[in-house]
């Protein structure tokens, strides 16, 4: 594959740095050439001619100085346009110039550089450097010309494209939420037994033994007197005695209850996009 590339530049002074520039960069002198109209170049010529390296002009006119051949009646009347417009900026002084790389490596090297002498024109076109002969000259035709019209009159048929298409996926992320039970911890009840003290007041009864010495009522003696007696009296008294009973004063219920709630989440998502800079470092949309 090769690029051919035309650029139109305003001045003579910005023609030479961008070549000057080229072939600094690499790019074979023999790969740039400058196009002149026949009488601007037999000016040139008488006042002392133009370099060998860049300098170019014919008889045939632009599409012949570009194509190294005469264009046939069909090339010329399809490129007729583009002549005329290349011959206009020629006989207004302007100066046209043509590099042909061939490198791969260097064709954006090569339009930048180009690009950075501000043309005020510029055409590129890729060329098969295998392209076949034509059956009319022989000599290979280049995009920048066209197809040229067979012998018989029957209009050349377009080449389908030798590359293959290559496909750039773009990918992009969708947020899907998901839900999952996770364990949040165990609520425990636990029951213990605690104590306090209390008071209750109560009523206790009692009996006790008392003596007294008292006069008679009676003096005579019975008949059993003068016999030992023995009087055993029993005393009684109340203890209190304390019993506990147990009632239920309250229950504590255990369940589990459904709740529902609302959660906002915060996430980022990626997205896969493309940006195309063409041959002349320009990002276009594609």
């Amino acid at each position: 594959m090769a690029e051919h590339i035309v650029a139109v530049f305003d001045s003579e002074g910005a023609a030479e740095a961008a070549v000057r520039d080229l072939e600094q960069a690499g790019i074979s002198t023999s790969a740039i050439r400058r196009y002149r109209p026949s009488a601007m170049s037999a000016g040139n010529e008488n006042s002392g001619g133009i370099s060998p390296t860049t300098g170019h002009s014919g008889t045939g006119g632009f599409w012949s100085w570009l194509l190294g051949e005469e264009p046939g009646a069909e090339t010329t009347r399809s490129l007729s346009l583009d002549e005329q417009a290349y011959e206009q900026h020629a006989q207004a002084g302007k100066a046209v110039v043509s590099v042909m790389v061939e490198d791969d490596a260097k064709i954006h090297q090569a339009v930048t550089l180009i690009t950075a002498h501000h043309p005020i024109e510029m055409e590129e076109q890729t060329e098969e450097l295998n392209a076949k002969s034509s059956p009319e000259t022989g000599s290979p035709h280049t995009g920048l010309a066209g197809s040229t019209a067979e012998s018989s009159g029957v209009a050349a048929q377009a080449e389908p494209s030798s590359g293959t298409e290559e496909v750039i996926p773009l990918a992009e992320e969708n947020l899907e939420i998901g839900k999952r039970t996770v364990d949040r911890g165990t609520t425990r009840v636990r029951r213990y037994v605690v104590e306090r003290p209390v008071e209750r007041d109560v009523t206790l009864h009692g009996q006790r033994v008392t003596i007294e010495r008292r006069r008679p009522v009676e003096t005579s003696v019975p008949g059993h007197a003068f016999e030992e007696r023995t009087v055993e009296v029993r005393e009684s008294e109340e203890v209190p005695v304390v019993e506990k009973t147990a009632r239920v004063v309250e229950e504590v219920a255990i369940r589990k209850e459904e709740t529902e709630r609302t959660e906002k989440v915060h996430d980022t998502v990626r997205r896969e996009e493309v940006e195309v800079i063409d041959n002349k470092g320009r990002q276009t949309s594609p």
